[in-house]
C-alpha cells in the first residue's frame, strides 16, 4: 500500500530552498521551479516502478495524476485518492470503500503524490552529475541528497532539457527499495473546477465510509 500510494505522483516552487548546492543544479532547478509556477494545472500519466534487486522484486505500475494548487486527484492500481486542499478521500474500488483523512498531515514524501514535482523543494543539497539521451530525450541529471532525516537516501531528477519538466524521479528509499516515477505525459493548460478533487458518495452507491479525520 505504501509503495502504492508513494506515487504521484507535483513540483517546484521556491527560489530559496537549498544550501551547499552547485551552482549548475541551482540555475536548472530555479528555473523549472520559475516555469511551473505559471502552470495553470498539471495533468499527467506515468508509470511507477518499485524495485528491490536483493528481493529479486519489480512491480509496475500506470497511473494519472491531475495536480491544482494544493488539490490533486490520482489514479492508480484500483485506488482513486482525491485532495481538496482540507480533506483526502483514498477510495478503494475492490473494496468499496472510502478512507477520509485531513489534507495537511505531515505524510512524508513517499507517502505524498505530488511529490514528484516538488520533492526537491526543502530539505536537500543537490549536485549537477551532467546532460544524457534517455528514452528519447535530452535530460539534465541532478543529483538530491537530504540534508534532514528523510525515508529515502538520494534522489536523482531528470529534467527535459528544452521544455525544463521532471521526466523521471529515483528515490532510493532506507528500506531498501527504490521508487521510480517516469512521466509519459504531461498536460500544463487545463483549469479544472473543485468538483474535480472532492469525492462524491452519491456517485458511488454502496461505498462503506471510514471517517478518520
Amino acid at each position: 500500500m505504501k509503495q502504492i500510494l508513494f506515487i504521484a505522483i507535483v513540483l517546484l516552487i521556491s527560489n530559496n530552498l537549498f544550501s551547499k548546492t552547485d551552482e549548475k543544479a541551482k540555475v536548472i532547478l530555479d528555473q523549472v521551479s520559475e516555469k511551473t509556477k505559471n502552470y495553470k494545472s498539471i495533468t499527467a500519466s506515468f508509470e511507477f516502478i518499485l524495485e528491490n534487486t536483493e528481493a529479486d522484486l519489480k512491480e509496475a505500475n500506470q497511473g494519472n495524476i491531475i495536480i491544482q494548487k494544493e488539490m490533486f486527484k490520482l489514479s492508480i492500481s484500483g485506488i482513486d485518492i482525491f485532495n481538496d486542499g482540507k480533506s483526502q478521500y483514498t477510495y478503494m474500488k475492490d473494496a468499496a470503500e472510502v478512507s477520509i483523512s485531513e489534507a495537511n498531515t505531515d505524510e512524508n514524501e513517499l507517502l505524498n503524490p505530488a511529490t514528484i514535482f516538488t520533492i526537491y523543494e526543502h530539505g536537500f543539497t543537490y549536485s549537477y552529475l551532467g546532460e544524457a539521451t534517455e528514452n528519447g530525450k535530452r535530460v539534465h541529471k541532478i543529483d538530491l541528497t537530504p540534508s534532514e532525516e528523510k525515508d529515502f537516501s538520494r534522489v536523482i531528477l531528470n529534467i527535459d532539457s528544452k521544455n525544463l519538466q521532471i521526466t523521471e524521479a529515483t528515490m532510493f528509499g532506507t528500506d531498501g527499495n527504490r521508487y521510480i516515477i517516469r512521466i509519459k505525459n504531461m498536460d500544463t493548460s487545463k483549469v479544472y473546477p473543485n468538483s474535480t478533487f472532492s469525492f462524491d458518495k452519491s456517485k458511488y452507491p454502496g461505498v462503506s465510509v471510514n471517517d478518520m479525520r
